[in-house]
């Protein structure tokens, strides 16, 4: 390895010029990291929603599934974005609460509740997205089609 000291506009800075072999090492380890963290949200809302996860196998074996959730108790306060608005008016307004952290729960209860049914072994297609203050739908579709077993766990429903 050998280190090159350049001075660009009075800066210096110093560059490493590395061998072939150790250039495409450092680039596959680096292609190899996932960029995708397994890190799950803290769950903040347990106890304080209901959720439902409602299946349906239709004739030809596609599996659909609705996840609805709603509070049971006084939901933790969600804070309200503001929008910066240009031109004329350049007055604050509000745009609505911030569902991030509420969305991401939602998601990560989603997640777990398709885990734990094993309902969508393969993954999920999401069809639609609703998502409220005090509530919310997600509709999606397995990635694979029903089985003998599926069909007889979770019923046709559809």
């Amino acid at each position: 390895m050998t280190v090159i000291i350049t001075d660009f506009w009075g800066i210096k800075t110093v560059l490493f010029k590395i061998g072939p072999l150790v250039f495409w090492a450092l680039l596959l380890t680096g292609c190899a990291a996932s960029t995708e963290s397994n890190v799950e949200p803290e769950a903040k809302y347990e106890g304080v929603i209901r959720d439902k996860l409602t299946t349906s196998i239709a004739e030809n074996g596609l599996k659909l599934f609705t996840y609805s959730v709603s509070n049971t108790q006084a939901m933790p306060p969600i804070s309200v974005q503001t929008l910066e608005l240009t031109g004329r008016d350049r007055r604050k307004r509000s745009s609505g609460p911030d569902l991030t952290e509420w969305t991401e729960q939602i998601e990560l209860g989603l997640k777990r509740t398709l885990a734990m049914s094993g309902f969508c072994r393969e993954g999920s297609i999401e069809i639609s997205r609703l998502i409220q203050v005090d509530r919310a739908e997600i509709r999606g579709e397995c990635t694979e089609g029903a089985t003998d077993e599926d069909r007889q766990r979770f019923g046709r429903q559809g």
